[in-house]
């Protein structure tokens, strides 16, 4: 999977950089902190944002790959037309990995920023060989190629689908807990929805961040980076003003919903050397959210493909954990 995520020499070049990370660091874990108390309840205002009543749809569902242990089938949830003031919903596409009619949790891998499936699927694939079902949500483009656009409405719409999403999950008479796995983007939307939505019973958030601003105009994403560099050539803003801007532009941060998250059902994995999420927008997310249990690892974002396999077994120790202490 690893040659296939990278190609040849980023894939070489990947592995020399994983290979001075281990020898570099090791591998940590941090407790909840016992000073945690609990979470904030959740402002009206603020959920109201976020709501929207829409008709139960079953969606169009396909067989598209059998394995030994799960049937993969695609989900297509319709798009609706604007109706009564209400704006335009957009169709959702993921895929369910169906693990027989038993009672199972489901993990939702929520997309990493190019919506790439190859990195979902292979996590959702481990969840699916354990006995639970999974879903893997597809994007069918990067939103972060004109995040600087409109990235409030990008936000917010992709919680509104990943709602509508948990709103399928909940007619689905097989499942009974729900758990959010989320890598990077995909770990930032983890943290809001769990504020937002009391169906979420644990999240596992790698390589997440909060302050969208200041993460946006010091990432290395080369699709962001490159937005942010003709944005500061074309108006002649200063990094600093164009954050601000950002400021303006942002009510959807992660920092916004972390108060609001109940930091015992939340599992961090933070990547010390990452300059894609730099590691002090992590730890400003950790605070917020109550320092909750924590993994650190030795690399950036492209090197913790290496640790991949730790991550997956840990992510699911953790979920079953949770899913056996709500039973």
């Amino acid at each position: 999977m690893i040659r296939r995520l990278f190609g040849g020499r980023a894939f070489a070049a990947t592995l020399a950089a994983a290979l001075a990370a281990s020898v570099g660091g090791c591998v940590t874990r941090a407790p909840l902190t016992d000073a945690y108390d609990g979470p904030e309840a959740l402002p009206e205002p603020l959920a109201e944002r976020y709501e929207l009543e829409l008709e139960p749809v079953d969606g169009v569902t396909d067989a598209v790959r059998e394995r030994r242990d799960f049937v993969v089938r695609e989900v297509v949830l319709p798009k609706r037309e604007s109706v009564d003031g209400m704006p335009p919903i957009e169709e959702v596409r993921f895929e369910y990995y169906d693990v027989g009619d038993e009672v199972t949790p489901a993990i939702m891998v929520l997309p990493i920023a190019n919506g790439n499936m190859l990195v979902s699927r292979y996590f959702a694939r481990y969840f699916a060989s354990r006995g639970w079902a999974a879903l893997v949500i597809d994007h069918a483009r990067d939103p972060m190629d004109d995040l600087l656009d409109d990235p409030e409405r990008i936000i917010r719409q992709n919680i509104i689908d990943y709602r509508r999403i948990l709103d399928w999950i909940d007619r689905q008479p097989e499942i009974d807990s729900v758990g959010i796995f989320g890598l990077s983007f995909g770990g930032m939307a983890a943290v809001m929805l769990a504020a937002l939505d009391e169906r979420v019973d644990a999240i596992v958030a790698a390589m997440a961040g909060g302050d969208l601003p200041y993460l946006m105009v010091n990432t290395s994403y080369r699709a962001v980076a490159r937005q942010i560099h003709r944005s500061l050539r074309k108006t002649g803003m200063s990094r600093e003003g164009l954050k601000e801007r950002l400021d303006e532009l942002i009510a959807s941060d992660p920092l916004v919903f972390a108060p609001y998250v109940d930091a015992e059902e939340v599992l961090l994995v933070m990547t010390r050397t990452d300059m894609i999420v730099p590691f002090e927008a992590q730890e400003r997310l950790r605070a917020e959210l109550g320092e909750p249990e924590t993994l650190f690892l030795p690399t950036g974002h492209r090197t913790s493909v290496f640790y991949f396999p730790l991550l997956r077994s840990s992510a699911y120790d953790f979920f079953e954990r949770q899913f056996s202490a709500s039973r």
